[in-house]
């Protein structure tokens, strides 16, 4: 359907329709489009992002990593905005791979569920995490990929001198062909090195090699700790044939994460080295974005292949729930710190924290001077209130996405004029929900409004009934039975108002009579006539939903009923849990039954229907939802209620049931 086309009323329905029988999802969630407000640092969020919002801070943030990566001199950023404006949404944007490799940068965060002192042993995880992070199970990751590199690069230097490439090379050994090492000519290695064949590392001695490696590759080479943490790393390239167990690849995760690893590395490079304290860890971080700085991988490149730098991109976020990062000024101050001596020692680093509006102003003031001046804080990294025509392309990606499930549906969908993909609201209706609020408030609005219009949307009775009782599910799963079933009798009132005819045609009664009963907490008092029967026959009842303190409760039913015509009042008591008494006052005239959740529930969506009986008759469908009223009240004690009275007027016993029992108290 072409924009110049507007779809039919009809059209509009069967869409409205299937949006709301799409809700009726099993587990009862009834999400609408908008129910996901909230972006974690774990989410991929691609498919309802609108490139429109924030594009401005988005292009700022990565003309930012270009311009760390030309000048190779690290920087921070805080990016700044009121809660819900999108912040964590806005971060997880560059955690996407694709972008990421095409802009060449690493993506490092984690949660925030860590103290200030954990602040590098955290950081060391994320680094660790995102390097060795596979897209597939076949590929290797970019810590691999590039300690690989650094082997080749080290032995096509060592192939322009013999003598040091003699030494390098492992040792003739009795038990070589026990260990599949044997020596090697220098034709040999040349040939597998320019292959870029892995098997060339079987003829190298790996401690000598190692320190070759060191020499050439590391920045400080007389660093102890960085020296050890590569000779982990390159056990990747040289795996111990003699391990059993967990392989090296774990091995060496672990030993960055610094878990106990059985005194394995003891055993093999016969020294042991822990990152037990923080500037070893310190230590280990910055290896880590060495092995990526622009002046490796410049070591790196040959004409024949290139190993082009990676900029890190370190994102602390503001956790969701909490007011801030951190608590008070001194761990903002400790943190400040941290990352002084990060962006200090390394060139390429970005680091990119959040903050609301408010904080920003406080805490900016109070840096040190160095530490401010390398801060970008300017309008450029602050989120503002989407524009009106940026917040219908978020309505409309936020349909297409909800419909992505069904392509048949989703087709229909976005086959409609774009000036009518606002169902079940028009354009304008759709800006004014969304109010001027951060983005998370425009969500939570039209989520609210977007339920109801459904809930409000009459299509058929069952589905209406469903609906409404999924609902009502969600918002008892929040609560306790006592909480969800305190207006009981609220329920009860809305339910006799819609049933004046039925209660006619069905049970032969008329409520002649519903008042609130004023000695009584949550009470009513109801009083039934016959119809067409002029003897002046009535029966009262006193229906009452007690609490807690039943005694009390149960003494004043008591009270009501004394003195009164045995055969025309009684008292039917409602209770969330059962009486714990094998005694009632009055028990020819007090009947009590349990109260649950499930029944108010269906209660409250019986009403639903009741409301629109005059849209049912409309539509010709009233006979079916009456029928779905019928079926659910003839489960619930109203129908046992109701049968009671009525045969009371004929001047009958009710034999159904015996009423008297209190263990009746269990059967609803």
């Amino acid at each position: 359907m072409s924009d110049s086309l507007v779809s039919t009323p009809l059209q509009q329905w069967e869409l409205l329709r299937e949006f709301k029988i799409r809700m009726l999802r099993p587990g009862g969630e009834n999400l609408s489009p908008f129910a996901e407000r909230v972006a974690t640092y774990r989410e991929d969020t691609k498919d309802v992002d609108v490139s429109e919002i924030h594009a401005s801070v988005r292009q700022s943030i990565l003309d930012q990593i270009h311009a760390v990566q030309q000048q190779r001199r690290s920087q921070i950023v805080l990016l700044a905005g009121r809660a819900g404006a999108g912040k964590t949404h806005l971060l997880r944007y560059f955690a996407r791979p694709e972008i990421a490799e095409e802009n060449q940068y690493i993506f490092v965060s984690g949660s925030n569920s860590w103290k200030i002192d954990e602040f590098l042993p955290c950081v060391l995880d994320w680094i660790i995490t995102a390097l060795t992070h596979r897209e597939h199970t076949t590929q290797d990751h970019l810590l691999l990929k590039r300690i690989r590199a650094i082997g080749f690069r080290a032995i096509d230097q060592l192939l322009t001198n013999k003598r040091t490439l003699h030494q390098c090379c492992a040792k003739r050994s009795r038990f070589r062909w026990l260990f599949g090492t044997r020596l090697a000519t220098h034709d040999t290695i040349q040939q597998l090195t320019q292959a870029r064949d892995p098997k060339v590392f079987n003829y190298l001695d790996f401690n000598t090699f190692a320190d070759e490696v060191a020499v050439r590759f590391l920045a400080d080479s007389s660093n102890p700790v960085q020296r050890y943490a590569l000779r982990v790393l390159l056990s990747y390239i040289f795996p111990d044939r003699t391990l059993t167990g967990l392989g090296v690849h774990e091995r060496v995760i672990h030993w960055f994460r610094r878990r106990p690893d059985d005194g394995y590395w003891l055993r093999r490079f016969g020294v042991d080295e822990n990152l037990d304290r923080r500037f070893t860890i310190a230590d280990a971080i910055k290896l880590l974005l060495h092995l990526f700085s622009p002046e490796l991988s410049a070591q790196l490149s040959t004409e024949r292949e290139r190993h082009e730098p990676r900029l890190f991109l370190l994102v602390f976020d503001q956790a969701e729930g909490r007011n801030e990062l951190f608590n008070n000024i001194e761990d903002w101050n400790r943190f400040f710190a941290y990352l002084s001596e990060l962006y200090n020692s390394l060139p390429n680093l970005l680091i990119i924290f959040t903050m609301t509006l408010h904080l920003r102003q406080e805490l900016h003031n109070r840096m040190e001077r160095q530490f401010r001046d390398r801060i970008r804080q300017d309008e450029r990294f602050v989120l503002l209130q989407p524009e009106p025509e940026q917040i219908r392309a978020l309505y409309r990606a936020r349909l297409r996405h909800w419909l992505a499930d069904d392509s048949e549906i989703q087709s229909r969908y976005t086959q409609l004029p774009v000036t009518e993909q606002y169902l079940p609201f028009d354009a304008e209706a759709v800006v004014q929900i969304a109010g001027t609020a951060s983005i998370r408030e425009i969500l939570e609005n039209l989520d609210r409004a977007f339920k109801e219009r459904l809930r409000e949307l009459v299509i058929e009775p069952n589905y209406d009934f469903q609906f409404i009782c999924s609902e009502e599910t969600q918002k008892a799963q929040n609560q306790s039975t006592w909480d969800y079933t305190a207006d009981h009798i609220t329920t009860i009132r809305q339910l006799f108002q819609g049933l004046q005819n039925e209660l006619e045609n069905v049970y032969g009664l008329r409520l002649s009579d519903m008042e609130e009963e004023p000695e009584l907490t949550n009470a009513l008092r109801l009083t039934f006539e016959p119809i067409n029967d002029s003897s002046g026959r009535w029966v009262r009842v006193f229906l009452s939903r007690i609490g807690r303190r039943y005694n009390e409760a149960l003494n004043t039913v008591d009270g009501l009923l004394r003195g009164k015509h045995l055969d025309r009042n009684f008292a039917w008591i409602l209770r969330p849990m059962a009486i714990e008494s094998d005694r009632l006052p009055r028990p020819e005239q007090m009947f009590i039954r349990l109260l649950s959740t499930e029944t108010e529930i269906r209660l409250r969506a019986i009403n639903h229907l009741l409301q629109k009986r005059s849209d049912y008759l409309a539509q010709g469908n009233w006979a079916e939802a009456w029928r779905i009223i019928q079926r659910e009240i003839e489960g619930l004690y109203i129908n046992e209620m109701l049968k009671d009275i009525a045969t009371r007027m004929q001047g009958k016993p009710y034999h159904e049931s015996d009423l008297n029992n209190v263990a009746t108290q269990t059967a609803q």
